[in-house]
């Protein structure tokens, strides 16, 4: 088997519209046209080009959020999972499993790719 390279980019799914992060949501949209765009670039020189697009994860970030809005972080992630399709947030471990499935060999054919980890579809 030919080795393949891997590039792999954190995302958002504020890529397809965030209103009140107007900013962030822009800047996500950027990463997946400059995820597809190395895909068709880079690859003929068998290096593969995707990105991984979080929903509500519980982090640093998330807490902090919490804090700002001046919630217990308990029931922040409480509320945010009443939105998601499997009734629960994100773990870094939804991540890092998703992660583990792109960088593998045998997943050398999926490039150009956006991967919503988000718990349910995203438009």
């Amino acid at each position: 088997m030919t080795r393949t390279t891997h590039e792999r980019h954190l995302s958002g799914i504020s890529a397809v519209g965030d209103a009140a992060r107007v900013d962030h949501g822009s800047a996500k949209a950027g990463l997946t046209g400059f995820t597809k765009s190395l895909a068709l670039r880079l690859g003929r020189h068998r290096i593969t080009a995707d990105a991984i697009a979080p929903g509500f994860l519980v982090s640093d970030t998330t807490g902090a959020s919490a804090r700002r809005l001046g919630l217990d972080f308990g029931g922040y992630r409480r509320s945010a999972a009443q939105s998601v399709p499997v009734a629960r947030v994100g773990e870094p471990e939804d991540i890092a499993h998703t992660t583990s499935f792109l960088v593998h060999p045998e997943a050398g054919f999926a490039s150009g790719q956006v991967v919503h980890v988000a718990g349910g579809p995203v438009d």
